[in-house]
């Protein structure tokens, strides 16, 4: 008897079987097939695949060959390509000062603690400052009135999603300058699109001294700020997203497209210190690009094209601010009221998550914002992989990669991940070596279903209404598709 018991709940644990054409899409996809993406794509001859650089470029070109091979159609029109025209942008702070003057204090800043990003040359002497307090992202904006032409001091929390949209806000009330505490990397370069008009940018000042938020603080009464601005040191680079299609098959539904992407982008070479210096990226994200391309090999190799028209995009630039994916959301090869989904790839080869084992397991940012989540949760179960919500971290993560320029337009866009948090994260140690191929063929493979149910599906993915962290999407979506 004990045995029969065994053996029920071995077989009531045993993933279901696949479809026959699910089986064929997903046997494409091998540990030996992933790690050779990988191993490449994190070697040190691409230097850690910095946004520019030589590695970038020779990425870019090895995934255009990999699309090539397959025969899928370039993206770009005759291209595998989406070139974007940017300018590097490096601020010298040599000559840079900041004096705040106050009844009864003042304050000067040392340049060395401090960054500049945006904006152009500025010079201010004597110019009325004003501060703005925040204490919570729902803190209103302060009246356009007093603070156009101003000096900005803002007092706000650490940085967020939604302390960055409005701090956004604060600077379209056009401020001659906004200064505010937060971390400064003067040494890495900022990207800036190439325009021919290039419309006045609010310069933004950051200051890393304690010192700068206790003389905020002690500010009371009318103030003033002395400020100069060298300007910026321009350079010229053009910048890939890699782009291939597979067109649907349904006269009607290969019109809508389902965006599979991943950003190629890591961070480059570590300045100073010894031993290892390079910065490899494998995990964070040859992964996600690895998955990209097994994905794209499984349905360029399956007999049967699926109805809705799948784009496998690689993304430049992530590590700088999502500057490749939203590029394209400004700059899209396809319609966007015509792409019903976004599957984005992070991290998707290390199983040693900071928190535990993530062996066997597979999330997403927004599990439970869209239905791409019970897709993934139901192809899980046919392939023996548990989908589930990181309570720490699926709903943190969603603004902080490649889905959420997407997201913003109101396209229901999620960042699919094995582990979120890990040893290596942006330091040398994330070789190729270190990443589990058995457990990404299997997490890789249950993403290939979902992405299969969902572009053969009558109905597209669409955004969990009933979640009250969706409403700005779902308004999104709704102005996206309403006046059509």
């Amino acid at each position: 008897m004990k045995r029969f018991v065994l053996f029920v709940l071995a077989a009531a644990a045993a993933p279901a079987a696949l479809a026959p054409e699910e089986s064929r899409l997903a046997s494409v996809i091998s540990a030996d097939l992933l790690r050779a993406h990988v191993s490449f794509l994190a070697s040190d001859a691409l230097e850690g695949r910095d946004t520019p650089s030589r590695g970038l470029d020779a990425a870019a070109e090895y995934l255009a060959s990999q699309f090539r091979r397959l025969g899928l159609k370039p993206g770009a029109g005759q291209s595998y390509f989406q070139t974007a025209s940017m300018d590097s942008v490096q601020q010298p702070m040599e000559g840079f000062t900041l004096e705040l003057k106050w009844n009864g204090g003042s304050y000067s800043a040392d340049p060395s603690r401090a960054a500049v990003m945006g904006g152009e040359a500025l010079e201010l002497n004597g110019a009325p400052a004003v501060r703005v307090v925040w204490q919570s992202p729902d803190d209103p904006l302060p009246p356009r009135e007093s603070v156009a032409g101003k000096a900005v001091l803002l007092s706000a929390p650490a940085r967020s999603a939604a302390y960055t949209e409005k701090r956004r806000q604060l600077l379209a009330l056009e401020p001659a300058v906004l200064i505010t505490a937060g971390p400064t990397f003067r040494a890495r370069a900022m990207l800036e699109e190439r325009r021919t008009f290039q419309p006045r940018r609010v310069p933004v000042v950051m200051v890393s001294d304690s010192g700068f938020a206790q003389a905020l603080e002690s500010l009371n009464g009318a103030a003033t700020v002395n400020l100069r601005i060298p300007p910026p040191q321009r350079q010229p680079v053009d910048l890939k997203n890699v782009v291939a299609v597979l067109e649907g098959s349904d006269p009607k539904l290969k019109d809508q497209v389902i965006l599979l992407t991943a950003h190629y982008d890591h961070v480059g070479v570590r300045e100073g210190g010894e031993g290892d210096r390079i910065l490899n990226g494998a995990n964070d994200n040859a992964s996600g690009t690895a998955t990209v391309l097994a994905l794209a090999e499984a349905f360029a190799r399956h007999p049967a094209r699926p109805r809705r028209t799948l784009v496998f995009m690689l993304y430049f630039g992530e590590e700088k601010g999502l500057i490749g994916s939203r590029y394209y959301a400004r700059n899209p090869l396809f319609p966007l009221h015509k792409t019903a989904a976004n599957l984005n790839f992070e991290q998707m080869g290390r199983t040693d998550d900071n928190s535990g084992s993530r062996a066997g397991k597979l999330t997403a940012s927004g599990f439970d914002y869209t239905t791409l989540g019970e897709l993934l949760t139901l192809a899980g179960k046919d392939t023996g992989v548990e989908a589930f919500k990181d309570g720490s971290n699926s709903d943190s993560f969603f603004s902080r990669s490649d889905n959420q320029a997407l997201a913003d337009l109101g396209i229901p866009a999620i960042t699919v991940s094995v582990a979120w948090t890990f040893p290596d994260y942006h330091r040398p140690g994330d070789e190729w070596e270190k990443l589990d191929y058995e457990n990404m063929e299997r997490a890789v493979r249950t993403c290939a279903i979902a992405v299969w149910r969902a572009a053969n599906a009558d109905t597209a993915p669409q955004w969990i209404s009933s979640n009250p962290r969706t409403a700005r999407y779902v308004q999104a979506h709704s102005q996206l598709h309403g006046a059509r």
